[in-house]
């Protein structure tokens, strides 16, 4: 017959003339998750062992004891026991850490802002999905993952509100990193275009001569997964009806179907124009000379703010041609995604 490792521990002690003395050190605590701890002392050493019940403790604190006089003497490493007790439910996961924020600390609604946060940038909305609930009923654990385009975090809780805010939380923290990162990334590719420029006096020129129409922006819009084949209905489903009916029909009459005459006056009225309408939109757009080193025709861009940007180009044999045609392209794609 095999023998357990208390029958072989409760043998070894007998022939030195002792008994092994267990005790129980932990009696499971009172819940459906009980578990119990058992030290036992032999020859001044002393073990413990763990386990969903009484004898399974038991066990296991023998088991360490043998393990312990085999080291403590020099003996060769014992085999394992053929007969180990069998342990009907193996010992829970440890449970989630809910976090706790103190006491001084305002109550934020981070799902709110996380909301926000996805419309500012043009990110679907969050989606928020259970994944455990663990626990006993007097002491329950949350769960909840937050989803938001190809981004995943998730928030552990005592309840469910509890759990949900703190997945929007790490979600609209790793949204800001990202946006921050690329912002400085923005502002180190312009302010390297910017030094790679010899002749600082023409960039001041072009400033003060477009000063009327270009709009200098102070934050960029970042785009986080938008995907191209959804933009046009993204732009369209995020402008109210009534504004956006508005926009088409100043669009349509802001150039003349007939224009034979194009002045430097009426390119600077007709930007200042499109500029006014598509601030209503929370749109501004840049213009930019392309100065075409081997042609001695004008190149003009307009680039809209959008996300992604929307970038139209214009020649002409006149600056102010090259303007018109790049502002009639940009109105006539404006009218598409509308």
């Amino acid at each position: 017959m095999n023998k357990t490792p208390v029958s072989i521990l409760q043998e070894m002690m007998a022939k030195k003339g002792t008994v092994p003395n267990y005790e129980l050190i932990h009696d499971g605590g009172g819940t459906h998750i009980n578990t119990f701890t058992y030290k036992v002392t032999c020859d001044e050493l002393t073990a413990t062992g763990t386990g969903r019940c009484k004898k399974d403790a038991k066990h296991e604190a023998a088991n360490a004891m043998l393990t312990t006089i085999a080291a403590h003497r020099n003996y060769p490493q014992l085999p394992a026991s053929p007969a180990k007790s069998p342990v009907s439910t193996p010992l829970p996961d440890p449970l989630p850490v809910s976090p706790r924020l103190p006491a001084n600390v305002p109550f934020v609604n981070t799902i709110g802002a996380l909301q926000d946060l996805c419309a500012e940038n043009n990110l679907q909305e969050p989606e928020y999905f259970p994944v455990s609930d663990l626990g006993p009923p007097h002491a329950r654990v949350f769960t909840i993952r937050c989803v938001v385009s190809n981004f995943t975090e998730t928030g552990v809780g005592k309840t469910k509100k509890q759990a949900k805010h703190d997945a929007a939380k790490k979600m609209a923290d790793r949204i800001n990193n990202i946006i921050m990162d690329k912002l400085k990334d923005i502002s180190m590719e312009s302010s390297s275009q910017n030094n790679d420029r010899p002749d600082k006096k023409l960039n001041e020129i072009a400033e003060s001569k477009y000063c009327v129409v270009r709009k200098l922006i102070s934050s960029r819009k970042i785009n986080l997964g938008v995907k191209l084949t959804e933009y046009h209905t993204i732009m369209r489903d995020n402008l109210d009806a009534d504004l956006r009916c508005k926009i088409l029909e100043e669009l349509h009459n802001l150039i003349p179907d007939h224009l034979t005459l194009i002045t430097d006056e009426l390119i600077t009225k007709k930007l200042s124009e499109l500029q006014n309408l598509l601030s209503e939109a929370n749109i501004s757009f840049i213009l930019q000379d392309l100065q075409l080193t081997d042609s001695n025709e004008s190149s003009m861009m307009i680039q809209l703010d959008t996300c992604p940007p929307i970038t139209q180009i214009g020649i002409g044999k006149t600056e102010a041609e090259a303007i018109f045609k790049a502002l009639s392209h940009i109105i006539s794609t404006l009218k598409l995604l509308l």
